[in-house]
């Protein structure tokens, strides 16, 4: 294959990363996205981006409403994502743990792995209380804005971690989410020393989560597991009980994984 069929210099194909393209986009923009709009983003023209989401559309990939003619994910996209959550080797070391977890400190229990600059959740384990957090299983969310988050940033290799803080402006998603890179490395340096995160609404209001990293069997954070609660149950008294049994936890995972 060359240039004259579409390939980039790297050794990319061209179509294959315009498709790549509309759908990471699709998938940050979390609500339908019209076609201008995505054309513009994707750097695509009108008519092309308009080719490529029919076949996504023809393939399940994409779906266009009928009420705005605007297009966001398919059910295929989901049906991937499945496929490769019950497939991960983490997944399917998490869950019995997890559960235990849950049940011990009554509160949900969050695993999530590095995604491009974002944390995504893999799997949890709801709490049996009428009040409790509920966050949707294969959620993206900012890394900066959350306690695994700032986990997985504070052992990101170097150059990935100022690439991270290169790449934009971190986005305030509340009014307590850290939002000044000074701040950010300082922070980062404090999870470091704990060996544990923690988010008092920082990604959302009235939401507090404690973390701590999972380590493979080389020593090295593949992972993030936390426990959630909403704010009027937070008693920073109970953070260091919080944070042994998360340790005891990320170390059965660890101990459960392949590699």
């Amino acid at each position: 294959m060359n240039e004259s069929v579409g390939e980039t210099a790297d050794g990319t194909v061209k179509s294959v990363a315009k498709v790549l393209d509309l759908l990471e986009h699709l998938g940050a923009a979390r609500q339908p996205v019209g076609i201008s709009d995505l054309a513009r983003a994707t750097g695509l023209h009108v008519s092309t981006a308009h080719r490529l989401l029919r076949t996504l559309v023809c393939r399940g990939f994409v779906e266009q409403r009928r009420d705005s003619r605007r297009y966001a994910l398919g059910p295929r996209v989901h049906a991937l994502g499945g496929a490769y959550l019950g497939g991960s080797d983490i997944v399917g070391a998490a869950y019995p743990v997890i559960d235990e977890l849950r049940d011990r400190l009554g509160e949900t229990i969050h695993v999530a792995v590095w995604d491009d600059g974002s944390v995504l959740e893999v799997c949890h384990a709801e709490t049996t209380q009428p009040v409790g957090v509920s966050l949707r299983l294969g959620r993206r969310d900012p890394a900066h804005a959350t306690a695994i988050g700032k986990v997985l940033l504070a052992w990101r290799e170097p150059l990935d971690l100022e690439a991270f803080l290169a790449r934009a402006p971190l986005a305030a998603v509340t009014r307590r989410t850290i939002t000044e890179e000074g701040a950010l490395r300082a922070e980062l340096e404090r999870v470091r020393a704990r060996d544990f995160a923690i988010d008092e609404g920082e990604l959302a209001e009235g939401l507090c989560c404690v973390g701590v990293p999972i380590r493979n069997r080389r020593g090295f954070v593949v992972a993030g597991l936390s426990v959630a609660m909403p704010a009027g149950r937070f008693d920073p008294a109970r953070i260091p009980e919080w944070a042994a049994a998360l340790h005891r936890a990320a170390q059965r995972l660890s101990d459960r994984l392949a590699c």
